[in-house]
């Protein structure tokens, strides 16, 4: 009798599962890296540093018509980094798995969805909101996300709301993470060449881990995006407002321009960016500094990750990045390619040590060199190798001292596999 029950319970669940797709994929990604000048300029005390990191990851998903579920489960570590061991083994972390996506979407009224939970977002040239891929963590964001899409239109519209603990009273936050993170953003295709999209942004922060004050910024943009091979051009520019974290009123903008064109197995790109800085001649209640939010990094400012703090890296001067790239495929599964940067502060009159200095405005040039060899669908890899010259307006900047530095460096290579490893298909 209990074979019969069991039996009927599946056929009445098999034209279910016969409407739904389920898949479970994994990801694990080892990166060494050989470390003289990444992030930070060397001096003549500084040690090269060799490490290698890993990310590994394993999904499930679950879809029919009107349903679609998530969860991504992750594990980011530098190897040797465990803290629970002992002389002759490794035995782990008291925290090393951690919960990179886990939402569902609803769909509803044909055109529209609600997507709740942990997730990525990934909007147009990423300068504001990007899963910041190439950290072994990524970046995903708690959120409820609402979406259009009908014919050429998209609308997404987010809100969010954090909390450090599951509080009976009160809201106070830690004042170097975001409390709220809310944005609407409509993106229009004009034709099968051109796509254009707006986006309004509000963050907000609090003052202090003991405040209940929310300080909002406000962040807004334009981009478009006209490509039609071999063609691809893209323009974009953002504008800030508001309050920053201490409360002052924030008056800061971003500029990008980016181009490449292919010659057959030969491309060349070349393009443009400005973050605004600060003037130091105003009378100080005002930040101009444009912050980069959740947006990217890696991607724009030299891959050797020296301008991902802002602040640190240009005493609050800003950037010019002005790019330029050359790139060849040298077999349908190998690429190669080389970049340029030249680096420069937006404003060349900064405070150090409290008293405005004037400096010359160049900061750094940088090389970053890069292949990638896809060895089948699923694993394929890659490495570089970057060089950095500096000058001694960031030798300064940097605290180093003119002349101080050292030769910058830095080389890698990474093995990426990722398998599905189960389709209901």
């Amino acid at each position: 009798m209990k074979k019969i029950i069991i039996s009927l319970i599946l056929m009445g669940f098999l034209p279910m599962l016969a409407l739904a797709q389920f898949t479970v994929n994994a990801e694990l990604r080892p990166r060494a890296e050989i470390r003289k000048g990444y992030k930070q300029l060397p001096d003549s005390v500084s040690v090269p540093s060799a490490i290698i990191s890993q990310r590994t990851r394993i999904g499930f998903t679950y879809q029919n018509e009107w349903l679609k579920t998530s969860v991504t489960l992750q594990d980011a570590r530098v190897w040797g980094d465990e803290n629970t061991f002992n002389s002759t083994g490794v035995y782990g972390d008291t925290a090393s798995i951690d919960l990179y996506e886990g939402w569902l979407e609803l769909s509803f009224l044909k055109y529209s969805s609600l997507k709740i939970g942990r997730q990525v977002f990934d909007y147009d040239d990423t300068r504001l909101l990007s899963t910041r891929n190439w950290g072994q963590t990524g970046i995903s964001y708690d959120a409820i996300l609402y979406k259009y899409a009908k014919d050429s239109w998209n609308i997404d519209a987010a809100i969010s709301l954090n909390n450090k603990l599951d509080n009976t009273f009160g809201n106070n936050y830690p004042s170097g993470k975001m409390k709220t993170l809310n944005f609407v953003r409509i993106a229009k295709k004009i034709n099968a060449d051109l796509t254009v999209s707006a986006i309004g942004l509000a963050s907000g922060y609090t003052p202090d881990s003991k405040s209940e004050t929310i300080y909002m910024r406000g962040s807004y943009g334009v981009y478009a995006n006209y490509k039609k091979s071999p063609l691809n051009l893209w323009t974009s520019f953002y504008y800030q407002n508001g309050k920053n974290s201490k409360g002052i009123n924030v008056n800061a903008w971003n500029w990008n321009v980016f181009g490449d064109y292919s010659f057959g197995k030969l491309g060349l790109n070349a393009g443009l960016t400005i973050l605004s800085g600060e003037k130091t001649n105003d009378s100080g209640d005002k930040d101009q500094l444009f912050d980069l939010l959740y947006g990217n990094r890696h991607r724009y400012y030299g891959l050797m990750d020296n301008f991902n703090n802002l602040p640190k890296s240009t005493s609050n001067g800003g950037l010019v990045d002005a790019f330029a790239g050359v790139n060849y495929q040298i077999s349908q599964k190998t690429k190669i390619s080389a970049d340029y940067h030249y680096f420069a502060l937006q404003q060349n009159e900064v405070k150090l040590a409290g008293v405005n200095t004037k400096l010359d405005s160049q900061l750094a040039s940088e090389i970053d060199l890069h292949f990638r060899t896809n060895f089948s669908k699923v694993v394929y890899l890659e490495g570089g190798y970057s060089m950095m010259l500096p000058t001694s307006t960031m030798e300064i900047v940097q605290g180093l001292g003119e002349g101080k530095s050292e030769f910058s460096y830095w080389g890698w290579l990474m093995l990426t596999v990722k398998p599905e490893i189960f389709s209901s298909k």
